[in-house]
């Protein structure tokens, strides 16, 4: 992989009291420089207007538990410490995200297809009403660690964690086929009692050259592969 850029990892802008949300798998989310409001509105008068809205950004913040949130709001450079970075690198390969829905088993990758890395199935957020979700095919839906709280808030001059702050993950189904099909039970503990439960992931990246020697093995006596999955 060749790096591109590195910079901030934007997980959804707030404008208007509406959401914009981005996906954590895609380039558009890993923003090169960070801005506690990066975004300005203009009304059809022809007026534009910076800074006079209660606009707000929200970021993956490299917080692990409570302890670790700040006990004030901070700002200027004292912020700097609670953003997550990013870097977006130029690959030839594909890459997508596979989900257990099973507590504590982590899948296996497709045939043809290579482990990246392993993680906790990252469904969605919300903060204050708005938010958005990760696209389940998107290796954005597989963070490599399990949060409470993964996300900071900013507005004005301040970023923090808000009490509204919400985070959702996918729940390991427990039992058999039939199982899955009963009513849910209702569950209350702590995050080292919840991490238990939650479904598990693995991000995927596309190898053509291992899919076709495997269609090259099993293939019948005469019939030759044609490398339409090899990388060009």
């Amino acid at each position: 992989m060749t790096k591109v850029w590195d910079g901030y990892s934007l997980l959804h802008v707030e404008g208007n009291e509406r959401a914009h949300d981005q996906d954590l798998g895609r380039p558009d989310s890993c923003i090169a420089r960070f801005g506690i409001l990066p975004f300005f509105s203009c009304e059809p008068d022809d007026v534009c207007k910076y800074g006079y809205r209660d606009d707000k950004t929200y970021w993956l913040s490299t917080i692990e538990n409570e302890s670790q949130q700040p006990l004030v709001p901070v700002s200027g450079t004292d912020i700097r410490p609670f953003i997550s970075r990013c870097v977006v690198c130029l690959t030839k390969d594909l890459s997508m995200a596979v989900h257990s829905q099973r507590a504590s088993v982590v899948p296996d990758c497709p045939i043809g297809w290579r482990s990246l890395w392993e993680g906790y199935s990252f469904l969605m957020h919300t903060a204050a009403g708005e938010g958005g979700g990760q696209p389940l095919t998107s290796v954005g839906s597989c963070l490599d660690a399990f949060r409470a709280a993964p996300f900071i808030e900013c507005v004005s001059d301040i970023c923090d964690v808000s009490s509204n702050q919400l985070s959702f993950w996918l729940i390991g189904i427990p039992g058999g086929e039939d199982d899955q099909y009963n009513q849910p039970r209702r569950t209350v503990g702590s995050v080292d009692v919840l991490r238990q439960r939650i479904s598990r992931c693995r991000a995927c990246g596309y190898d053509g050259e291992l899919y076709e020697a495997i269609i090259a093995e099993e293939a019948p006596e005469g019939v030759i592969p044609t490398n339409v999955f090899s990388k060009k």
